[in-house]
């Protein structure tokens, strides 16, 4: 899940933690491992989307050709943050904003609506998913 809170709480969706326990006690029996797979760049710990400081945001890429991004907001006290030349962030090494780069284009490896490989065409992601499912 994207956005967690907490790492040291198990998400209910995936069942009780004896349930995870129950299920890893049953793989090791069979001589397999389980693997926990966490998403630690995603963390909501610091921030939030504006309007869902409680909750998750629904998924949406670049609606509206970028008029409709979600705005990153800080969780902590203004008092709490730190002068960067990016202005007063959470952390002082790692500056985020809501700054809309039109024309940037992702250079990495990008999947469309149904699993294929796309290439990132700098257009507000019309190129790759035509505005099917955001």
């Amino acid at each position: 899940q994207y956005a967690q809170l907490d790492f040291t709480t198990l998400d209910r969706r995936l069942g009780t933690l004896e349930e995870l326990r129950d299920l890893t006690t049953a793989a090791h029996d069979l001589g397999m491992y389980v693997v926990v797979d966490v998403v630690m760049n995603h963390m909501a710990n610091e921030f939030y989307f504006e309007g869902h400081k409680e909750s998750q945001a629904p998924w949406r890429f670049h609606e509206e050709r970028g008029l409709r991004e979600y705005q990153l907001r800080a969780r902590k006290e203004q008092s709490l943050l730190h002068d960067t030349p990016a202005g007063q962030q959470p952390y002082m090494d790692f500056w985020a904003n809501n700054t809309w780069v039109s024309d940037a284009k992702y250079n990495g490896t990008l999947y469309g609506q149904w699993g294929e490989w796309v290439t990132d065409q700098g257009d507000y992601c019309e190129s790759i998913c035509q505005g099917c499912f955001h």
